[in-house]
């Protein structure tokens, strides 16, 4: 009897030390992420916000682009020519709020009002239009290529937010993988340590070393083992199969399959984030974290909007100047064959207006002012209270990532003292000082133990993940 508990002591002791399959590549936690960053439509689209704060900067810039503009007006009646006026000609709005244009007019007909005469060859323009309060400083076009330029860090943010949230989606997927990876793995050994020592005993039963209530003691151990194994492999393809969810390329899914050709790392060294005090992750939380900069994006546009706004109350004072040409030559002869300086042209040759405009009780103004100051209100308290939300949440991902990771010290010594006193019932069993129960409820125990000792290693390693989640920090480790 002695010879076949030997050998299955050996297998006893070798199948402890869990051992991934040599067969199957390893899929590391890195390039799992890494493979997501890249590939998953969520991730995709999230990369597709900066194209779109590209294009919306594009738009606004498009307020001082340069516009060509022609009009063209001709009246024809009772055979009569009345008129045909038209001009063409280009205008440009700088980023100062002040618009320069040119153009060439011209106008013939019988029938003109004196003030759209103008001389036979035609007449070019060049004029400028200032506005001397209102519009000065700061004006819609500036506010709204401000507003897009803030937009781009605001969308920056989303695309963070979306992809922090995303991997964390994923490494919680891989760690569950991992886990009944290994949890199948421990109760695989265990039915198959079962099996072994079920052999040894019948073998030890017929020969008249052991009574036969041990062959049925040691196969209700296997039947046990059978059905623990059968939930095991349940869990793991299911875990698989969540696994092959992330599994994208190109943006189409992969077939998804019970033949998943892969095996994860060690569940212990899967996550190897730096361990880092909670204050070093509450140090700039308020810049680094997406959402807490999102909502600091839209303060600072809320207080664009407010300088617009503050722009309202100041009266409409608009100067233009256009210096007139015969032709395109802005310093013609005089009449009288006289030459003059484009300096003499610029006090002759020219016409100049003035635009004022003011509303009396600024209702609309005051109206806007207010609303934008509630909702800066608004949004101040909104900062504020998502603000300390990612801090308690920093706070208890962290707590519960120091808590785990006591416990997982705890457990490894419980496993190791679980194992010496399997070690010792062995020896007192060959003694003839034990029982085959008692060995079954040693090894029930360990394997137990093993199994949560594995669960709880993944606990911590979501516990990590979930610390640098709440800092929103995952899209910058992986």
């Amino acid at each position: 009897m002695k010879q076949y508990f030997l050998a299955f002591a050996l297998l006893l002791s070798a199948s402890w030390c869990l051992q991934a399959s040599d067969s199957l590549p390893v899929l590391q936690l890195a390039n799992f992420m890494s493979w997501i960053k890249q590939e998953h439509p969520v991730a995709r689209n999230a990369n597709l916000l900066l194209q779109q704060a590209e294009a919306q900067i594009r738009m606004a810039r498009g307020a001082f682009d340069p516009k060509l503009f022609s009009d063209w007006e001709q009246k024809s009646f009772d055979n009569k020519q009345y008129f045909t006026l038209s001009e063409s000609g280009m205008k440009v709005m700088s980023l100062w709020g002040v618009e320069a244009k040119t153009s060439f007019n011209v106008a013939r007909g019988g029938f003109l009002n004196p003030e759209d005469r103008l001389p036979n060859v035609g007449q070019a323009l060049l004029g400028v239009n200032v506005p001397l309060l209102n519009g000065l400083l700061f004006d819609p076009n500036r506010a709204g290529l401000q507003t897009s330029l803030l937009d781009r860090d605001n969308l920056n943010a989303q695309r963070r937010s979306l992809v922090n949230d995303l991997l964390l989606q994923g490494g919680v997927s891989y760690i569950n993988w991992t886990v009944a990876y290994y949890q199948l793995l421990v109760t695989q050994q265990a039915y198959n340590i079962s099996v072994v020592r079920l052999g040894a005993i019948r073998r030890a039963y017929q020969e008249g070393d052991r009574p036969g209530i041990d062959t049925l003691e040691t196969f209700t151990q296997v039947q046990n083992w059978q059905l623990e194994l059968n939930d095991a492999k349940v869990a793991y393809r299911n875990a698989a199969l969540a696994m092959q969810t992330w599994q994208w390329n190109g943006g189409r899914p992969r077939l998804q399959n019970d033949n998943w050709n892969w095996q994860p790392e060690k569940v212990q060294v899967a996550v190897q984030l730096p361990s880092m005090p909670v204050d070093s992750f509450l140090l700039g939380l308020e810049t680094l974290h997406p959402e807490l900069r999102a909502i600091a994006v839209d303060l600072r546009q809320l207080d664009i909007e407010r300088r617009l706004a503050a722009e309202q109350f100041k009266p409409r004072l608009n100067v233009s100047y256009n210096l007139l040409g015969r032709g395109w030559n802005f310093n013609p002869n005089l009449p009288d064959g006289t030459a003059i300086t484009l300096t003499e042209a610029l006090t002759q040759n020219y016409k100049w207006g003035v635009n004022f405009s003011f509303p009396l009780f600024l209702r609309k103004e005051r109206g806007k002012m207010e609303l934008v100051r509630v909702k800066q209100m608004q949004t101040g308290n909104k900062f504020d209270q998502k603000r300390i939300e990612v801090e308690n949440k920093l706070r208890n991902y962290y707590n519960e990532y120091e808590n785990t990771r006591r416990q997982v010290v705890n457990y490894q010594s419980l496993v190791d003292n679980l194992d010496r006193l399997l070690v010792a019932e062995r020896r007192k069993f060959e003694l003839g000082e034990s029982s085959i129960f008692l060995i079954n409820t040693r090894e029930q125990k360990l394997i137990e133990s093993q199994i949560k000792f594995v669960k709880l290693q993944g606990e911590l390693a979501k516990n990590q993940l979930g610390v640098y989640w709440a800092a929103g920090r995952l899209g910058e480790v992986f």
